[in-house]
C-alpha cells in the first residue's frame, strides 16, 4: 500500500492557520461596534 504524497504537514498547518486568521481578523464584534465606533 502506497500513502500519497502530501508534502510538509507543517507548511499546511500554518497555511491553515493563516487563511483562519484572516477570516477571523475580517470579523467586527458586536463588542468593537459599541466600544470604538463612537470613537470614530
Amino acid at each position: 500500500m502506497t500513502w500519497p504524497q502530501v508534502g510538509n504537514p507543517a507548511s499546511h498547518f500554518l497555511r491553515n492557520k493563516k487563511q483562519e486568521w484572516e477570516e477571523y481578523r475580517s470579523e467586527v464584534t458586536a463588542f468593537e461596534l459599541k466600544a470604538l465606533l463612537p470613537v470614530l
